[in-house]
């Protein structure tokens, strides 16, 4: 009986182990089945890459691109299709397409290299051409400017939510200030400014934030500033140009802009002079220095209160760093003037009087009488003016260098 037994358990070990070894050679098989099908079929396709290839490098983008379309038929996962394929794509503005041959690029991952596409002509993986050159698209596709019928540049953004970026950028410049003007009167920035006020504002917060950061020059900041600082003194400058008043985007989102633009030259992304007129547009678009139309110049106020406002817009202005203290005493001086408020010392007259002798009593000799001067018979009136000391100054401008 047990030897019955022990045979039935022999028996049944043996044919497991025969059924392993049947599976490890079937999975070896399977194997060796699967890498020959996808080293195949990543060969599939190639005669129209190839041909896209050379109708790429002719120029003939549309022929091209067509040629891509039937290699990627044959063969979705063809690295020099899709590279070809983004390339023409590209050629042809058709950035959607293009980016989504990138993607699929950087998904494969694989080895091959090429000089398609490459900045500086040697050849690289095309998966890190795909990454480099992804980059670029997304730079051109996420332009932050328009340009207008007048041939000016200006933000693509929507009123709506430029009154709210603006809004925004003066709300968290206000927080990190303690200002009286605001502390002691707690309102909201609607109140302070109008709309156009708070777009220029916002602007100029954006211009001083940038030079801060040395993302412009000194001289970029000076000259932009000079001619339009009449947004914020509009009683002792000239008037700004009719683009401060548009909707400005955030200035974290035109500070990223001109980081990519930074970061897309080092990777070789995009050349050093795309990077420097990209980044003029945005500067124009921001504050031009040299305005082709200029907006009317704002009325003084004709009563206190509103009198009282521009005088605490004033105040909010100088303690965000926008205004110096020369600047903001001219322009309060002018806001007083308007009113009739004369601040000037007034002219101080003191009178003195010479007193005349007096007459000599006549005696038995007559005695001629001791003529006083004419001058001197009679009083005397000295004007004495109180003298202002003026101080010619050179003009202040505010600037973070």
């Amino acid at each position: 009986m047990f030897a019955r037994n022990f045979s039935r358990v022999l028996l049944s070990a043996t044919a497991l182990s025969l059924l392993s070894a049947c599976a490890v050679v079937d999975r070896q098989d399977t194997a060796e089945k699967s890498n020959w099908f996808v080293s195949m079929f990543e060969k599939s396709g190639q005669e129209y890459a190839e041909k896209a290839t050379m109708l790429y490098l002719q120029g003939d983008f549309d022929k091209s691109l067509q040629n891509t379309v039937e290699a990627l038929k044959e063969n979705p996962r063809n690295q020099q299709a899709l590279l070809v394929g983004a390339l023409a794509s590209e050629k042809l503005g058709r950035y959607n397409r293009a980016r989504q041959y990138y993607e699929d690029l950087i998904i494969i991952d694989g080895d091959e290299t090429s000089v398609l596409g490459t900045k500086d002509g040697q050849p690289h993986k095309i998966a890190e051409t795909a990454k480099n050159n992804l980059r670029a698209i997304t730079i051109t596709q996420s332009k932050l400017t328009v340009e207008n019928r007048d041939g000016s540049q200006s933000f693509s953004i929507s009123e709506k939510n430029g009154a709210e970026q603006s809004k925004n950028t003066i709300a968290e410049a206000l927080s990190k200030k303690s200002i009286p003007a605001v502390k002691s009167q707690p309102v909201g920035i609607d109140d302070i400014f109008n709309q156009n006020e708070q777009n220029i504002v916002s602007r100029f917060l954006i211009l001083k934030e940038l030079a801060e950061k040395d993302l412009i020059t000194k001289e970029e900041f000076l000259t932009r500033r000079t001619a339009n600082v009449g947004g914020l003194l509009p009683l002792t400058n000239p008037a700004p140009g009719v683009g401060v008043i548009e909707p400005v985007p955030s200035p974290d989102l035109i500070i990223e802009r001109i980081e990519i633009l930074k970061d897309g030259v080092e990777t070789r992304a995009i050349t050093p002079r795309e990077f420097s007129a990209e980044r003029e547009v945005i500067i124009e678009a921001l504050m031009s220095p040299n305005p082709r139309e200029r907006l009317k110049n704002k009325a003084p106020s004709k009563n206190i209160l509103d009198a009282a406002k521009d005088l605490r817009r004033l105040e909010v202005l100088y303690e965000l760093d926008l205004i110096t203290a020369s600047e903001k005493e001219a322009e309060k001086k002018a806001i007083e003037t308007s009113l009739g408020i004369d601040r000037t010392p007034k002219k101080q007259v003191v009178k003195t009087q010479v007193k005349s002798e007096p007459a000599v009593e006549k005696k038995a000799v007559e005695v001629k009488p001791v003529v006083t001067p004419k001058a001197e018979e009679k009083p005397i009136e000295q004007e004495i003016m109180a003298e202002e000391i003026v101080e010619i100054k050179s003009p202040q401008v505010s600037s973070p260098f």
